[in-house]
């Protein structure tokens, strides 16, 4: 990938092009709230130690290099800020955001939900217009990109102008990928609009709503189901044609359970490799669990600095 306005295809190449954002000076700073956290900890050093990003730790500064210790992991460039008290140093490296002084919020020993409400407190203005949104970037073996989930994991069940939020919300991780048209894929029971599908009556409804939206740089078709979203062989033999057939970017479901359940499946026994991203405020959040791999871990934390660099030369961290 020697031009860099490529579109990013694969979970090498977001880990790749957040290093080079590094190699012109745009490295950027990760303020982890309440960063005694082994996982945290160790996905943080080993994108530091690729030349990735800078990372500020607010947490138990003893707790921290105690776990370090333990874990074998070189915390060498890591800036620690000492504060034993969880809110104290979930509200700290808000702060530091809010400030402008990091580009990213990434969760450590702290609630998911605690996180977030401070996050979106009136206090820090980083709120936007939108709801908050979880979207899955998968590297799935034998898809010939990468494939955007959306929302497995923060919107339980969203009505209508909630997915046209968590859809904005993902056509700006997409936009960070440098793809440009974005194929948006709405999830089906069924292939094709059938009057007792409940998928075909929501995307009746939904499709003028996302079309009115003006994003000109979207395509979007439902319902699909995942095989005539993602395999142009499975298209043609269930006669489907359209623009997003066998071609998705984003993959829009009507569900939080839906959402997950598929994600986790293709990630556990398919081995997709999974960055994840949370969406929605001024500044991107990042999540890594104790059950992700090393390199899942990696591209998470590569692609909230992406989308970093994205609301920054774009102004979205701006005028969402």
């Amino acid at each position: 990938m020697n031009n860099i306005k490529e579109p990013i295809i694969s979970s090498d190449q977001i880990i790749s092009a957040a290093g080079r954002l590094s190699l012109s000076g745009k490295t950027k700073m990760v303020a982890v709230a309440a960063a005694q956290d082994v996982d945290v900890i160790g996905a943080l050093a080993s994108a530091k130690g690729d030349g990735i990003l800078d990372a500020t730790l607010f947490g138990d500064k003893g707790l921290i290099e105690k776990m370090a210790l333990e874990g074998i992991i070189d915390i060498t460039g890591l800036d620690i800020i000492n504060e034993t008290d969880i809110k104290k140093a979930t509200m700290g490296a808000v702060k530091m955001a809010a400030e402008g002084k990091a580009d990213v919020i990434m969760k450590g020993f702290v609630s998911t939900s605690a996180l977030l409400k401070t996050i979106l407190s009136k206090e820090f203005g980083l709120r936007t217009k939108n709801t908050l949104s979880h979207v899955a970037v998968l590297d799935i073996p034998g898809y010939h990109k990468l494939l955007a989930m959306t929302d497995g994991g923060m919107v339980v069940k969203p009505d209508m102008e909630q997915k046209l939020q968590i859809l904005e919300n993902a056509m700006l991780v997409c936009r960070a990928l440098r793809l440009n048209p974005v194929k948006v894929a709405i999830s089906g029971t069924v292939d094709g609009d059938y009057e007792w599908d409940k998928t075909s009556i929501e995307c009746r409804k939904l499709i003028p709503l996302i079309k009115n939206m003006g994003m000109n740089d979207m395509e979007v078709q439902g319902p699909l189901t995942l095989d005539a979203a993602t395999s142009k062989e499975i298209a043609t033999i269930k006669n489907l044609s359209g623009p997003v057939v066998g071609d998705a970017d984003i993959y829009l479901m009507h569900t939080i359970e839906e959402c997950n359940i598929v994600a986790k499946a293709l990630i556990n026994f398919a081995d997709a490799v999974f960055a994840g991203v949370i969406v929605g405020a001024r500044i991107p959040v990042s999540l890594v669990s104790r059950t992700d791999t090393i390199k899942n871990k990696k591209a998470s934390v590569s692609l909230a600095c992406l989308i970093a660099e994205y609301y920054k030369t774009s102004g979205m961290g701006d005028v969402q």
